[in-house]
């Protein structure tokens, strides 16, 4: 019994060695989320506006879960600004934080849960004249009036800065395939930092 199973084997093995190769066909499908870099379109900009005096509508830091990577982040994500360099919605502006220029750049860092491809990350003052931007560090370009970048991580720990005129109110739209975010923030000196 022993021969005959190793013949049969044998000559299968023969058989398929004499056999024509299969076509080979591609299986491997991109996730749903990745876009090649040419084929993201940027959505228009739409930020809430707020009237002087108004209060500023800051986005409520809410905790995250890996509180040895931040205690509190801003937005509903997938990709969001760590409020741990807020307080309470509000960039402090000190005088080392002054560019050349007059504006103010302080450190942001950016986190992100469950997403890879691009994104794009634009900022505005939305109170009245002024500008603001927002960028990562090492990675991405700026585009379509932002910062672009493509995320092959889905959990991405990006350093970054934001870049605003001065005080005032200002927000942030973050765009991806599946989402748009807007994010509302206050600056104001350091020295007068209290909510209002």
């Amino acid at each position: 019994m022993p021969r005959v199973v190793a013949a049969v084997v044998l000559g299968c093995a023969a058989t398929a060695c004499d056999a024509a190769p299969p076509e080979a066909t591609p299986t491997v499908s991109p996730p749903a989320s990745t876009v090649p870099p040419g084929e993201f379109s940027a959505p228009p900009l739409a930020l809430p506006g707020v009237q002087p005096g108004d209060a500023c509508p800051v986005t409520e830091p809410r905790p995250w879960p890996d509180t040895d990577q931040a205690s509190r982040v801003l937005g509903s994500g997938p990709l969001y600004p760590v409020a741990d360099y807020f307080t309470d919605g509000v960039l402090q502006l000190r005088d080392e934080d002054r560019e050349p220029d007059g504006t103010y750049t302080k450190k942001v860092r950016w986190i992100g849960s469950g997403y890879t491809g691009p994104v794009l990350v634009r900022a505005a003052r939305i109170d009245g004249p002024g500008s603001a931007a927002g960028r990562f560090s090492y990675t991405g370009e700026p585009r379509d009036g932002g910062h672009y970048a493509v995320l092959s991580r889905p959990d991405s720990d990006l350093p970054g800065t934001t870049t605003v005129s001065g005080p005032g109110c200002y927000a942030y739209q973050v765009d991806g395939v599946s989402f748009s975010v807007t994010i509302v923030f206050r600056a104001v000196p350091a020295a007068t930092a209290s909510p209002s």
